[in-house]
């Protein structure tokens, strides 16, 4: 899976889950853990960097209190 590809993806699980879960750095912190370790057919894209703080970069920008 392309990263783009998978980004959109764990994006969808994120706005999935109620505002109140979504709202700080530290729920996307959480969210980005648990997306490494239980989905790894999310997370298995190619990356030159370390793939929890791109998930967590990615998700920070759709923090619901931002929205």
């Amino acid at each position: 899976m392309k990263k783009e590809q998978a980004l959109q993806e764990i994006l969808s699980e994120w706005f999935k889950l109620p505002e109140s879960e979504r709202d700080t750095e530290k729920k996307a912190v959480s969210f980005a853990f648990r997306m490494l370790k239980e989905r790894p057919d999310l997370t298995s894209f190619r990356a030159s960097g370390d793939k929890y703080q791109i998930i967590k970069g990615f998700l920070c920008r759709y923090l619901a209190r931002n929205v």
